[in-house]
């Protein structure tokens, strides 16, 4: 038995099969449209904190304490990770506890000898060198039943296990990141929304005003009909368009709770108070491809799903060789003769007797000679899915400088149209304020003074639409060079 055991850790270090290697991409030094490398990490681990925004900074909070999408992906991590105990348990024997109590009739017909004689003299039936008519038979003990992993089938597969243990990790990562932008792009729309509302209340209120200036000329003659027809126009255009900014305020209310994992109920008294949109200028994070995108938990995902599927190539080759059990072998189906080492008495009360003990060891070996190429097909299906694995890693590699770099020239050229709308309202507010002082002095008109205001209106709404794409923009940089992430991975490697 000794020399069994010393073959099995001889032979434990025998693996067929590809071993794997993280695959080489190559990148660029530094992005096409970086301009700027000065961001740490820890700047980058809680990046919206940046926007220095404590309502935003609770609503995150909030989000990833209770948003149902992030807890499903824990839950899979979960689900993953008692996966790979399974498989790490294959290693190791199988042994189970065994007690059965059985009383049986035997037919007498079946051995026509004893049983004439026991129809002749019932009374011997029961003992001498006759069969007896019922027969009891209690057992306790333990099976076992271990397959050697000499080939490495059970190593490949539980160090698959644990790549898609990984993966799912990443996957999670991918959720939470997507979860924390999508808050973030949420609370930027209802601040810019608040700041179109107040402003086109302000134009509704201009237009009131020049209308009943023009109702006032209509009626002394000064001013005709078609231009006090054109102002109502221009009103109730611009009426209208409250209603559709106060539906956008409530459906983005309603979307930000689903976020929250919350009811809508209550949510919108959180938004009494209008705050302007959180500043988003100069705040973007580059460094090298190579330091982020692998950070990126898609990337690391794709990479371990690569790493998954190769370990499944070496589990299908070993079934080329045979399956050697130490103490026993599967024969399929669920049925299993193993060792086994206990008790068996036909009598309970010297069941724990020396002379009821019993046990049976032996070797097993069950080997696929003829399969009609079903080994070399499962073969060559894994090896197909590694190459899939390879391919999706490499276009999400290169989906990936393709966000960031997109990300980046959409940042920055908003911020350029930002500050050339930020020099536009400071020059109409100047004309505003030199407006009203002709208008003080009698060198202009009331009317020519909401012209110049309803104009500034117009720009600051540019305005604010500017400044809530650059913050989703920024958002997007983030998200696209994997906000939040760290930079060591939190499992253990397999091993």
């Amino acid at each position: 038995m000794r020399y069994i055991v010393l073959i099995f850790f001889l032979f434990s270090g025998c693996m067929v099969g590809p071993k794997y290697q993280a695959p080489e991409v190559a990148m660029p030094d530094a992005f096409e449209e970086s301009q700027a490398q000065n961001e740490t990490d820890e700047d980058l681990f809680q990046w919206w904190k940046q926007f220095n925004d404590p309502v935003l900074d609770e609503l995150i909070t909030e989000a990833l304490h209770s948003n149902y999408d992030l807890r499903i992906a824990i839950e899979k991590i979960e689900q993953t990770r008692a996966q790979y105990r399974i498989e790490r348990s294959h290693l190791w024997p199988e042994i189970d506890l065994n007690a059965t109590a059985t009383r049986t009739r035997i037919s007498q017909n079946l051995f026509p000898g004893p049983a004439a004689a026991a129809a002749a003299a019932p009374a011997a039936s029961t003992g001498g060198s006759f069969l007896p008519g019922f027969l009891n038979i209690f057992q306790i003990g333990f099976d076992a039943i271990w397959e050697l992993d000499f080939f490495g089938k059970f190593r490949h597969a539980k160090k698959a296990a644990h790549y898609v243990w990984e993966s799912t990790k990443e996957d999670a990562d991918s959720v939470m990141i997507s979860l924390i932008s999508e808050v973030a792009v949420n609370y930027i729309t209802l601040r810019a929304i608040q700041q179109k509302i107040q402003l086109q209340q302000a134009k509704v209120s201009a237009d009131e005003q020049e209308l009943a200036i023009a109702a006032d000329l209509y009626e002394i003659g000064i001013d005709n009909e078609l231009q006090l027809t054109s102002l109502i126009s221009m009103l109730e255009t611009d009426r209208a368009a409250l209603p559709v900014l106060e539906t956008s305020f409530k459906q983005t209310v309603y979307a930000l709770a689903y976020l929250l994992g919350a009811q809508p109920e209550g949510l919108i008294e959180r938004f009494e108070d209008v705050y302007p949109i959180p500043s988003s200028s100069g705040k973007v994070p580059v460094g090298l491809p190579s330091d982020l995108l692998r950070r990126r938990p898609d990337v690391r995902s794709a990479e371990r799903q690569l790493a998954a599927a190769t370990e499944q190539i070496g589990a299908a080759i070993a079934d080329y060789f045979p399956h050697i059990a130490l103490t026993g072998i599967s024969l399929g189906g669920g049925n299993k003769i193993g060792s086994s080492a206990g008790f068996e008495s036909n009598k309970l009360n010297e069941l724990f007797k020396s002379a009821s003990r019993m046990f049976s060891i032996g070797v097993g070996l069950n080997w696929d000679i003829l399969d009609f190429g079903r080994v070399r097909g499962q073969v060559d299906v894994n090896k197909s899915l590694e190459r899939q694995a390879l391919l999706t890693y490499e276009q999400t590699v290169i989906g990936s400088l393709k966000d960031v770099e997109s990300a980046l020239v959409a940042y920055f050229e908003e911020e350029k149209r930002l500050d050339s709308l930020q020099q536009k309202v400071d020059a109409e507010r100047r004309s505003l304020e030199i407006m009203l002082d002709l208008y003080e002095v009698g060198l202009a008109n009331e009317i020519q003074v909401l012209e110049t205001k309803r104009s500034l209106i117009d720009s600051e709404s540019q305005l604010v639409e500017s400044e809530q794409s650059l913050a989703g923009d920024l958002i997007a940089v983030y998200k696209a060079i994997g906000g939040n992430w760290t930079t060591e991975p939190s499992i253990e490697p397999a091993s």
